[in-house]
């Protein structure tokens, strides 16, 4: 049996990102593919049309373009209408598929046929962003699989509630734990994805496409397994929705009103009104769908109102000024004195000590370099940016680690 995939590249001016995106699927050793190019750009002259017309896939590729430019999750939601494979695969125009991956992929599906399948991936970060594909470093990332097998199946239901009740921060999550369930490391098969737009009326909900879709995803599927090999290599930059966000709230202002109904969304989140948590963005996700689609897993919002705490106090934070830095965070202690129980508070109070106390003893064990280089790439940017001090020299060895190895 030999599984089709359709791989869908929505993107929006970043043409050369998906001519190095192109480069790499070239180097496929399967042939049982289409490619399909939503370009959504605003910018003709950053159109990626020639870029595709003169890729060697040739007829492989599918370019597509909305009739005029549109929200990020109704591109995605557009590009699917064009995919006939039996398995969906979508890809963001940072990551680049490695080769061999879809012949391995194809193997592990003909003998499962499972709903979801995913794959870990590989980090490039760039020495600078001026030139993304210029001196870096590539960092291997390693599944939470044994290296013997090929891949192990693990239960939609249970990964949804343990994502849901977020006992781990996504910052923290292994690469396994982080991917599993989503459509953009891996894929779903074409009756999964109609499914969902048969109970739900879309593949993707605002706001974060990736996750709504995994929550749906992770709710509607059967089965579902991981591989064990990489499948994308993933360059960081600073494109990236996500990353900017996180980061600054200027920029998570301008996505969310990117997508229109700003005062819905700001009303909408667990904390209201806080814009500039990614964490209370994710969390929006996984609340309403819950709610509006009655969905059965876990929701521990204490754990999200710990890590939306985590995000405002953050050292690599950039506020635009010290006004909105005191307006966001006093939204998020007013809420917690006047919507949660004494109880609740202390619960609370509780938690984020205890992830403290954790951290630092995360710190002063040499031990868990290993587990770090192996299963945490990410944990380190988590811990440099919340730790200081006396800790310096440690986070500096494990930087070392992660960048010798």
């Amino acid at each position: 049996m030999s599984t089709r995939f359709s791989l869908i590249y929505p993107t929006r001016n970043r043409p050369e990102f998906i001519g190095v995106a192109l480069k790499f699927l070239e180097q496929q050793d399967y042939d049982n593919f289409e490619v399909i190019i939503s370009d959504n750009y605003l910018d003709e002259s950053l159109s990626c049309e020639k870029i595709c017309r003169d890729s060697r896939l040739g007829r492989k590729i599918n370019y597509i373009r909305p009739s005029k430019p549109v929200g990020m999750v109704e591109n995605w939601n557009y590009a699917y209408n064009f995919a006939d494979g039996d398995y969906i695969c979508y890809l963001t125009d940072k990551m680049f598929l490695l080769p061999g991956i879809l012949s391995n992929a194809n193997k592990v599906l003909s003998e499962t046929n499972v709903d979801i399948f995913n794959w870990i991936d590989d980090v490039y970060q760039p020495d600078s962003f001026t030139d993304y594909f210029g001196k870096g470093t590539y960092i291997q990332s390693v599944s939470a699989i044994n290296n013997t097998k090929d891949y192990e199946q693990f239960n939609p239901n249970l990964e949804l509630s343990s994502k849901g009740k977020a006992e781990v921060p996504r910052q923290e999550q292994s690469k396994s734990s982080y991917t599993r369930g989503k459509i953009c490391f891996g894929g779903f098969n074409k009756e999964l994805c109609d499914t969902i737009i048969e109970k739900t009326g879309s593949l993707f909900h605002d706001i974060s496409p990736d996750y709504t879709s995994m929550i749906l995803g992770l709710s509607f599927s059967r089965s579902a397994l991981e591989l064990s090999k990489a499948g994308v290599v993933h360059v960081n930059t600073d494109l990236s929705n996500g990353g900017a966000i996180a980061t600054d709230d200027r920029k998570a202002m301008q996505f969310l009103t990117s997508l229109g109904n700003i005062n819905d969304y700001l009303n909408g989140f667990l904390v209201p009104g806080v814009y500039s948590s990614m964490n209370n963005i994710v969390a929006h996700d996984y609340f309403v769908l819950k709610n509006k689609y009655d969905l059965d897993f876990k929701f521990d919002k204490l754990n999200w109102i710990s890590y939306i705490l985590q995000d405002l106090g953050s050292d690599t934070r950039n506020w635009s000024s010290d006004r909105v830095k005191k307006e966001q965070t006093n939204l998020c202690y007013d809420f917690i004195n006047s919507k949660l129980t004494g109880l609740e508070q202390k619960d609370l109070n509780e938690r984020l000590l205890n992830r403290k106390k954790s951290s630092e003893q995360l710190l002063s064990n040499q031990t868990i370099k290993d587990k770090l280089r192996i299963h945490y790439p990410q944990i380190y940017a988590w811990v440099k940016r919340n730790f200081k001090g006396s800790e310096e020299y440690k986070l500096e060895r494990l930087c070392d680690v992660i960048k010798l190895d």
